[in-house]
């Protein structure tokens, strides 16, 4: 028998088994396809057909020989070779492999000291991984983004308040989250590709909430995550704080705040009915050169969408090929920069300036005028090819 037709026999009497049992069959017979794939047709040819379950041979070369009638199967000269993986691989498609260049700035408001509120060292361990800015923090890494911002209404109503606590707590677990997907000891690195920033958050609110309760702290804080996977970002946003992506100087997305009410932001922390499931979700396809801008309200309610976009353009332009839009050797770090100054001049600014705050105040029917005093922290990652991806089949 041609070698060809005895590889279309035992692809179809293995077709049932492997089709209900692929994810245990996988693993093991990855290295047989991939014995089948380096042989060829020559070497096929002098070799015999070896049944895969020895015990049963006998009955394997009866079901071989069996001549079934046309009307039930084509003749099998007629079958192309079936190769075995076809049963449960699905389509080759090419998919970007993307990373994250990053760069953060920020600013602490000045605070009267009598109302400054006891900082309370984080019981963690001896590194934490988010950076903290007056009662913001956030956190960056090459694949994820994250910013938090602790709510200052808890000023002077405890003792124990401490807002800056849980935006710190919440950005550190999630780091910690994170870091799971690159651990190959660890369960989640094999699902990797599956990394979901609402269950990132989720885990690391039931840690920070655990910490909070150890140690007598009440608080609370909103919440920004983006998670790089390949070419797409997954997102999820609760309260406030902000993230936007430009491509080639334009927007080609914006979230929107969770407010309650005018300036009482949806929020995770003690006493808080928001859960991360509240929490806005979006998947954003990238593009190399892309930029992603992420930052707490003290950058979103002192500058419009307009002159963060103008920021951009003047920041990104000199790194720009003339009569192209490729980006050469432009650093994210001088973006944060310019964009953390200019809403701190603003926020400084009670005369004679606009600002987005001011404007959604005056809608509610409140006199405001100027910038709005608020830490600042601002993330800003640029796409790039990502050349050391690791293989994790």
């Amino acid at each position: 028998m041609h070698p060809k037709t005895q590889l279309s026999l035992v692809g179809k009497q293995l077709e049932s088994s492997i089709w209900h049992q692929q994810r245990l069959l996988r693993p093991a017979l990855v290295p047989i396809v991939k014995r089948y794939q380096r042989s060829n047709h020559a070497a096929a040819a002098a070799v015999d057909w070896i049944p895969l379950c020895p015990s049963n041979a006998h009955q394997q070369q009866e079901r071989a020989t069996t001549t079934l009638p046309e009307t039930t199967v084509p003749h099998l000269h007629r079958l192309s070779p079936l190769p075995l993986y076809d049963f449960f691989q699905k389509e080759h498609t090419h998919v970007s492999n993307f990373t994250f260049a990053h760069g953060a700035s920020g600013f602490a408001k000045r605070r009267n000291k009598t109302q400054r509120r006891p900082y309370h060292l984080p019981q963690l361990s001896s590194i934490c991984y988010s950076e903290q800015m007056g009662e913001d923090a956030f956190f960056r890494r090459n694949d994820a983004i994250g910013v938090a911002d602790g709510v200052g209404g808890w000023s002077g109503t405890n003792l124990a308040a401490d807002p800056a606590f849980f935006s710190r707590q919440i950005m550190h677990y999630a780091y910690m989250e994170l870091e799971r997907f690159e651990d190959v000891e660890d369960p989640l690195f094999s699902h990797y590709d599956e990394a979901d920033p609402v269950q990132i958050l989720q885990s690391s609110y039931d840690e920070s909430m655990q910490q909070a309760q150890r140690q007598g702290i009440v608080g609370s804080c909103t919440a920004c995550l983006a998670v790089l996977r390949h070419d797409e970002l997954r997102i999820a946003n609760l309260g406030d704080c902000g993230i936007s992506v430009i491509r080639q100087n334009d927007y080609i997305f914006r979230s929107e705040e969770q407010q309650h009410s005018f300036n009482f932001p949806y929020q995770l922390g003690t006493g808080s009915p928001d859960q991360p499931k509240d929490a806005q979700v979006f998947n954003i396809k990238l593009e190399k050169n892309d930029i992603i801008i992420m930052g707490t309200d003290g950058l979103y309610d002192n500058l419009f969408d307009k002159e963060i976009l103008s920021i951009i353009r003047s920041q990104v332009t000199p790194f720009m090929h003339p009569g192209s839009s490729k980006v050469f050797h432009f650093e994210p770090q001088r973006l944060s920069d310019a964009l953390a100054l200019r809403a701190k001049t603003v926020s400084d600014n009670k005369r004679n300036i606009d600002s987005p705050f001011q404007t959604r105040a005056m809608d509610e029917g409140f006199y405001y005028q100027g910038g709005k005093k608020d830490d600042i922290s601002v993330v800003v990652a640029v796409v790039r090819d990502n050349e050391d991806a690791p293989d994790r089949r």
